[in-house]
This record gives C-alpha cells, sequence and structure tokens, in this order.
C-alpha cells in the first residue's frame, strides 16, 4: 500500500502533462468550421471552444493555461518522482550488497531519471499529442471544460506570463496583430489543395480544377480570348446558303454578326435561333439577334464573367486599343479555363497533344503558361501570352512549316501554320537536342 500511493502520484502527474499537452495541439489544430457547425446544431460545448478560436486573447490565455501546467507537471514529475524511484533502486541495490551512497547518487539516480523521462515522453507527449492531431474535435469538445476551470484558478498568473511574453516580444519589434478571423490568401489555399490532393483527400482533377479557379482572376480577356483571325462570324446580310454553310463548317453554337467586318460586331446569334429563323424563311436583319458587350484586352476574368451576367448574354467582343476588335471570348471559353477543354463530338486534334514518339503538340493558341505545365518547365514572357505569339515574335516574320526557334531552353518547331500565325507546333526540351 505504502508503494501504490506514490505510484498513482507519478501516473497521475504524467497523465496531467497529457492533458495540457493534448489540450495545446487540439485548441490549435481543431478546424473553426467544424465548431461552428456543431454551434449551429446547439451544441454547448462547441460554443465554450468557438468562443476560444474566435478570440486570439482568450485562444493565448488557453495556450498559456496549457503551457503553465504542461510545466508544472513536469517539474513535479522530476521532483517526485526521481526522489521516490531513487529510493527504491537505492534499497534493491543495498540488498545485493551495493553501499548507499553509490546506489543513491549513482545507478539508482541515473534508472530513476531514465524510467521517467520515457513515460514522460512517451505517455505524457507523444501519445496525447498524436490523439489531438487525430482527433482535434473530439479532444478540443472534452477537454476545454477542465481547461478553462484551470484557467480561472490561476488566472492571474496566466496573465502575468501573457504580459510579460507579448512584453519581450514588442521589445524585440514583433507586433502582435489581434484580429479574430484569419484570412487565407490564394497561395495559401493552393497550399492547402495541394496537401490535401496529396493526402488522399481529393481526386486529382478536383484538385486541378480548383487551382485554376485560384488562378481565374489573374488572367484577362486578351489572354484567353479568341483571336481576330479565328474568329467565325456571319455577316448581317448573309444569305440562307451562307449561313448553312457556315453553321455546317463548324462547331460552335454562338456566332457573332458583324456589319462589314468584324470591326463592327452588332450582336450575338444562337445556333437555336438560326434554325427558327430558316424555318420561318427569315433573315438575321429580321429577328435572332441579340446585343453584345464590349470589353478592353486588359480587364480581368472576373469583369468579364460580371458582364456576361448583367448582359445574360454567353459572348463578350474583345477589343484592342484602338477600339477595333481583337478577338471574342464564349462563357465556354472561360469554362474551359477552369476545367479544361471541351470537345462536343470533335475527332481532331486537341489543344495538347502528342506525336507517335510522345512528343509534345500544342497548338499556337495555347497560352505559354498551360504549354510550360505541359512540359513541365516555367515558360512566361512579359509581352506575348500564346505559343503563337512567342514564335512570331522570335521570327520577327509570318512562320512557315519547319521553322524553328528557342526561348528559355525550350524548343518551338512550326509543324503547322494558320493564317499568319502559328498552327501547331512541336515543342521540347532544347537540351533535348543538343550535345
Amino acid at each position: 500500500m505504502d508503494s501504490l500511493i506514490p505510484i498513482l502520484i507519478i501516473l497521475a502527474l504524467i497523465f496531467l502533462n497529457g492533458l495540457f499537452v493534448a489540450a495545446e495541439f487540439a485548441i490549435v489544430g481543431v478546424p473553426r468550421t467544424k465548431m461552428e457547425r456543431l454551434v449551429a446544431e446547439g451544441h454547448v460545448t462547441a460554443r465554450l471552444v468557438l468562443r476560444v478560436l474566435h478570440d486570439p486573447r482568450r485562444q493565448d490565455r488557453f495556450i498559456a493555461t496549457a503551457q503553465l501546467g504542461i510545466t508544472g507537471a513536469s517539474l513535479g514529475l522530476g521532483m517526485y518522482g526521481e526522489h521516490v524511484l531513487a529510493q527504491w533502486f537505492a534499497q534493491a541495490f543495498e540488498s545485493y550488497g551495493a553501499s548507499r551512497w553509490l546506489a543513491t547518487h549513482g545507478a539508482a539516480s541515473v534508472m530513476a531519471v531514465s524510467i521517467l523521462t520515457y513515460f514522460h515522453i512517451v505517455l505524457g507527449e507523444m501519445v496525447p499529442k498524436s490523439l489531438a492531431l487525430l482527433s482535434a474535435e473530439r479532444t478540443a469538445l472534452w477537454i476545454t471544460p477542465p481547461i478553462l476551470w484551470i484557467q480561472i484558478l490561476f488566472y492571474p498568473l496566466v496573465i502575468g506570463l501573457n504580459a510579460v511574453g507579448n512584453g519581450i516580444l514588442r521589445l524585440m519589434g514583433v507586433q502582435r496583430e489581434f484580429s479574430a478571423t484569419h484570412f487565407h490568401s490564394p497561395a495559401e489555399l493552393e497550399y492547402l489543395v495541394q496537401e490535401s490532393e496529396a493526402g488522399g483527400l481529393l481526386r486529382a482533377e478536383t484538385g486541378k480544377v480548383l487551382r485554376e479557379l485560384f488562378e481565374f482572376g489573374e488572367l484577362t480577356a486578351g489572354e484567353i480570348m479568341v483571336p481576330r483571325v479565328r474568329v467565325i462570324g456571319l455577316p448581317l446580310d448573309a444569305s440562307a446558303e451562307q449561313i448553312a454553310a457556315v453553321v455546317r463548317d463548324s462547331r460552335n453554337t454562338l456566332y457573332p454578326v458583324y456589319d462589314g467586318d468584324l470591326d463592327h460586331i452588332v450582336g450575338v446569334i444562337h445556333v437555336k435561333d438560326i434554325l427558327r429563323l430558316a424555318l420561318l424563311g427569315k433573315t438575321l436583319k429580321e429577328n435572332g439577334i441579340r446585343s453584345v458587350p464590349y470589353v478592353p484586352e486588359t480587364a480581368e476574368l472576373d469583369t468579364v464573367l460580371a458582364t456576361m451576367r448583367l448582359s445574360r448574354v454567353q459572348m463578350v467582343v474583345v477589343m484592342d486599343e484602338h477600339g477595333g476588335t481583337a478577338g471574342i471570348i464564349a462563357l465556354e471559353d472561360i469554362f474551359e479555363e477552369v476545367i479544361g477543354d471541351i470537345e462536343e463530338g470533335s475527332t481532331g486534334q486537341p489543344d495538347i497533344g502528342h506525336d507517335n514518339e510522345g512528343r509534345l503538340l500544342i497548338a499556337g493558341t495555347v497560352r505559354l503558361d498551360e504549354a510550360g505545365e505541359a512540359l513541365g518547365v516555367t515558360l512566361e514572357h512579359e509581352e506575348v501570352d500564346t505559343v503563337s505569339g512567342l514564335v512570331l515574335m522570335l521570327l520577327e516574320r509570318p512562320p512557315v512549316v519547319g521553322d524553328i526557334v528557342t526561348y528559355d531552353r525550350v524548343r518551338f518547331e512550326v509543324v503547322s501554320v494558320e493564317g499568319h500565325g502559328v498552327g501547331v507546333c512541336l515543342v521540347t526540351h532544347a537540351v533535348d537536342i543538343e550535345f
């Protein structure tokens, strides 16, 4: 019985140490959104946890209480546990004939400290920390009330410790901001997505879509537009035969309608409206054309999308700096920036593909950053946005099949041309062909 009480005291000190360790890691790791959901469901304890999470000063006091408890339990375990265990080992050594001084102050103390340290680290640190990190929500719910009671008991000491700590930080030039809300930057959110994807919580395709969304606001109309040379439109005075030929040869559902040339786009018409006009025997001038908004090349995609929503039309015309038509953007083009190409019933060449040898074939309209991502490198230029634009700038003339240029250790070989621009390029690492 005399030996049982010291053992219980030692175990209690280890338990208290683990309790405070779990409290510290749980309150730091518990997701605020889960607590908010539980509060909405009427969970009383979750309300206590959320009050701590929403107030940085409360959170500081909570953590200070946990650290105070860890320190006190560790010191108590060291002073009391070492003394008790050393006496037991000393008595054991004496029974084998060892001198009392050697037993007490030598091997007995070393063994006592070693055993206490082992159990302190494993049971008092590692196990509670792992449990708190694996189940932060449950741990925070059951551990917060007792920690708050302990905080009340040692309130003056906790306040004093916080004041001293904050004072030292101010002397070091560190200014703390007591904001109740932490906002994540797009870079932080992207990192969280990558971590979730690596941990198997997000599928690769979902992670890709989310990363594209984070970059969505950085893109401009000029970067994703269908350039003027590739715009398929309908003349305002087009005959039924001309309209039928254009619709038959293209896969578009929306067509800009222009008066004279593409610098004078007067509206947009949907293929279903074209069919309706054909059935009624009417022309484009008579019905079916919807007004189309204009945006500058520098307009961000957020602005473009808002313009479409406000105008209730799924296409905008992109203006150049002189007021002429630089290109068009359809709602589908914006979707493709987020979820990838949508080739409806297409059997043609994709924008990014491979030849028979596995080398990259990239369309001239593909953005440089997308081409670089496909090749596994970072590829960008301050003056141009697309592969075709880069090749044209480096050649300083219209491209012809077989032209080769190199930029930033990437080799571009023109495979086909479209108008005066690049149709498709063979893109490889420049080092792959250098010896």
